[in-house]
């Protein structure tokens, strides 16, 4: 398994990192200044295109055209990358996140922005920890160092719709069907509004924000990523201990091109389930100590939601 900052195989490979991290602090810092306050002019001239992708059907193909595009070029440009992650050449990389708690019918949040921060937590910690990946969240002004550990999650980092969500939203399935249809287009309109600031990004690709909405209830599921959306949805309604506060986490490693495993292969891998197993495993996993295996965290780098800068 990777460990913090990089692989620490030989002290070229631990220099290597430093280095490009104090570089990468360095230019993020300005770089975040910039998109701070030009950021809003770029995400305006997306949210043109954003609004093209709010159209049922029409909308959704072209959401999906984009997506699709820009994911080869992420992958490709990725190749790189992942053969220096191979030889343990892993410096910070970062994921920005827009975390939205839904309202119901009467306008009750579904959730609570205690377990919101749990599930965040325990995301930051796992990807920082075996993937050398920072969680951020989408805002402006936000600056981090890879010479830190993970970030310290705070009520900050979530938000709750204002706007009451029915039960196609709230407690829908996880399932491809209603993306094409106005279910897909309430949740674009949600992501292109709550989550305005990292338009440019979802549009062009690079550094896309995931966004992570909590909802109510999932039929035989705690949460959903369809890969190709830019939006997760999780189950926001459980306890802690002992339900599943490592779900952000899993969703999220969907949408970095992460499957299911097997969970009797490994307990604790943050994408195991029964499934996979043949026959079919009734063993839990486990959901409040998950980690990454190392070609898991060599994957979930070359994403297009995982950039340096």
């Amino acid at each position: 398994m990777s460990n913090v900052v990089c692989v620490a195989w030989t002290w070229i490979t631990t220099a290597v990192c430093v280095v490009w991290d104090v570089i990468t602090t360095v230019v993020n810092a300005i770089l975040v200044t910039l998109e701070s306050i030009l950021g809003w002019v770029l995400s305006a001239i997306a949210f043109i295109v954003e609004l093209l992708e709010m159209i049922p059907v029409l909308g959704t193909l072209i959401r999906w055209i984009i997506n699709g595009v820009t994911w080869i070029v992420t992958v490709i440009g990725g190749l790189i990358d992942a053969g220096l992650g191979l030889i343990g050449i892993r410096p910070e990389k970062i994921l920005r996140v827009c975390t939205v708690i839904l309202s119901d019918e009467k306008g009750n949040p579904v959730a609570s922005t205690d377990n919101a921060v749990a599930m965040l937590q325990l995301a930051a910690d796992v990807y920082k920890r075996d993937a050398n990946i920072r969680l951020v969240p989408l805002r402006p002004f936000y600056y981090s160092t890879g010479l830190n550990g993970a970030a310290t999650v705070d009520a900050s980092w979530v938000q709750t719709d204002s706007a009451q969500s029915q039960s196609n939203i709230l407690d829908a399935p996880c399932s491809a069907g209603g993306e094409w249809l106005v279910e897909g287009s309430i949740l674009q309109f949600k992501t292109s509004t709550l989550c305005f600031y990292g338009a440019w990004r979802r549009v062009l690709g690079y550094g896309a924000p995931v966004t992570c909405f909590l909802v109510r209830s999932m039929p035989g599921a705690f949460g959903c990523s369809l890969v190709i959306t830019d939006y997760v949805g999780v189950i926001g309604n459980f306890n802690l201990p002992p339900d599943s506060p490592r779900t952000i986490g899993h969703e999220v490693g969907h949408s970095s091109l992460l499957w299911h495993t097997c969970v009797d292969d490994n307990i604790r891998n943050i994408m195991a389930t029964g499934e996979p197993c043949d026959p079919d495993s009734t063993t839990a996993p486990n959901r409040a100590d998950p980690e990454f295996e190392d070609w898991q965290a060599i994957i979930a780098r070359t994403s297009k939601h995982a950039t340096y800068f």
